[in-house]
């Protein structure tokens, strides 16, 4: 007598089932490999900040805003607090304590004037801000970097720093008759004011300072006896002889 075998054909039903499975592991495995590639290939894709704020950071107005203390800080003579709104690469040109010295030995010529910003242009992490004062129109750039808008100073002042330095550069700029002219500092005290009572040469008296009047009787020349220096008169009674 025969009997059927111990492992019959399984359903049509359950073979489809169990290759559905194997295909969707399958898939599921390749989407994880292609995150894992992305990832170490891209790590800040993961870090990224939204669409929204990305935007509202790199808006007009943010870069306005920036652009705008720092050429304060700039106009008003604060240069150290303007060399602290720089790119990285930029304050690695020259320190702060030298870039400060540097407006002391050639101030600005134009001091205490606050610049207009009339136009912004932003592309990518780059934006472009012109910006007038005293009738003169000037442009900036700016970068986004460690999530503010810094100054990039133009290449040529930079390379400036790097290769002349600030004493050098004093002296170009004065001969060049590009420095304005240092603010006159203060007397720290008072000068004082003599004491009229104690130094007015002292005014003699009128009674003690008018001249004597001389007397009379003394100064006057003695005036002959008339009796007594006239020439004797021959008597008219006695005869001549």
């Amino acid at each position: 007598m025969g009997y059927p075998p111990p492992y019959g054909r399984p359903p049509k039903g359950e073979t489809g089932r169990g290759l559905a499975v194997i295909v969707i592991m399958i898939v599921g495995l390749l989407i994880g490999a292609a995150l894992s590639v992305t990832t170490v290939l891209d790590p800040a894709a993961s870090s990224k900040s939204p669409p929204a704020a990305r935007d509202s950071e790199h808006s007009e107005t943010t870069v306005r805003q920036a652009a705008q203390v720092g050429l304060d800080a700039y106009s008003g003579g604060s240069y150290g607090d303007f060399w602290d709104l720089w790119s990285a690469q930029a304050q690695a040109a020259v320190a702060r304590e030298e870039y400060v010295r540097l407006f002391q030995l050639c101030p600005q010529p134009v001091p205490d004037v606050r610049f207009a910003i009339t136009t912004v242009t932003v592309t990518g992490d780059d934006a472009r801000v012109q910006a007038a004062r005293s009738g003169a129109t000037t442009d900036f750039a700016f970068r986004y970097e460690g999530g503010s808008w810094r100054y990039v100073p133009p290449p040529e002042e930079l390379q400036e720093y790097r290769t002349q330095g600030v004493d050098q550069l004093a002296r170009l700029r004065q001969a060049a008759g590009t420095c304005g002219t240092a603010a006159s500092t203060p007397p720290t005290s008072a000068p004082s004011v003599p004491d009229p009572s104690a130094s007015a040469p002292s005014v003699p008296g009128p009674a003690t300072s008018a001249p004597s009047v001389p007397d009379p009787s003394a100064s006057v020349p003695a005036v002959p006896d008339p009796s007594a220096s006239d020439p004797a008169v021959p008597d008219p009674a006695t005869p001549p002889a």
